[in-house]
């Protein structure tokens, strides 16, 4: 079973103040930041409250060496509104954070936000005999090895093959995995029946202090999977990229 928690955050900004830096991390990394402020705010109560804290920064508190996992908190946008969802252990760690919190806060003298739970929801995630067909917004499918090998291919049908396999492998050897889902790799299948465009502009991701660029696409999928929805898959989850919703 997979618990999910999604919080609709509204900005409030002082007169002549624009969100900063709306042009990488798919104009999250603001909230982000926000929700980081909130939670150092709150580290030592969160801590006493049995709060794995790790999970809004994703790095181990002694060693700062950034933990690799599949993230519990994310941090989502759909057309203008933002949201920022947990996932499991995710769950707890914003509720807890959310707690007695006033219905606008204080992030700075430009900022403040209202934070509203607009969705709650237990479901299971795992293999089945029915296929589901799911779209996948701005996913960033590629690391540097693969992209240069998807770049070298030449035939249409090889590059969807090549798309298939990467997205088999981000549900398999990455959700699954983390979440101990046990999808098989043996089992599990991936088809690809829409793209939107092989020739998008790249999009900047902040990854460890650096910015880099991610070509991004948008997909529909089959797969003998059942899913929730409001998980991000490949590269900048963390961020929004690569939402998963249901298609009917």
């Amino acid at each position: 079973m997979i618990k999910i928690s999604v919080y609709q955050i509204t900005p409030y900004l002082t007169e002549g103040y624009t969100l900063p830096n709306i042009k990488i991390n798919n104009g999250t990394d603001w909230l982000r930041e926000a929700i980081n402020m909130l939670y150092n705010r709150s580290k030592e109560r969160l801590k006493v409250a049995g709060v794995v804290v790790n999970l809004f920064h994703n790095h181990d508190e002694q060693s700062g060496i950034t933990i690799s996992r599949y993230p519990l908190i994310q941090f989502q946008k759909i057309m203008s509104e933002y949201f920022v969802v947990g996932i499991n252990e995710g769950c707890v760690a914003l509720e807890e954070l959310f707690a007695g919190m006033q219905p606008v806060v204080r992030i700075s003298e430009q900022l403040h936000i209202a934070v509203k739970k607009i969705f709650e929801s237990e479901v299971p995630a795992t293999e089945t005999k029915q296929v589901y067909v799911y779209k996948l917004t701005n996913w960033l499918p590629f690391s540097n090895d693969n992209y240069k090998l998807f770049k070298n291919i030449v035939t249409l049908s090889e590059k969807v093959a090549f798309l298939e396999q990467i997205l088999k492998n981000h549900l398999v050897k990455d959700f699954s995995q983390y979440l101990s889902l046990n999808f098989s790799d043996l089992t599990v299948q991936v088809h690809l029946t829409g793209i939107d465009s092989f020739t998008r502009s790249c999009v900047p991701v902040k990854v460890n202090k650096y910015v880099h660029d991610f070509q991004p696409f948008t997909v529909i999928f089959s797969t003998n999977l059942l899913l929730p929805i409001h998980i991000c898959l490949g590269n900048g989850k963390v961020y929004g990229f690569g939402l998963v919703e249901t298609v009917l």
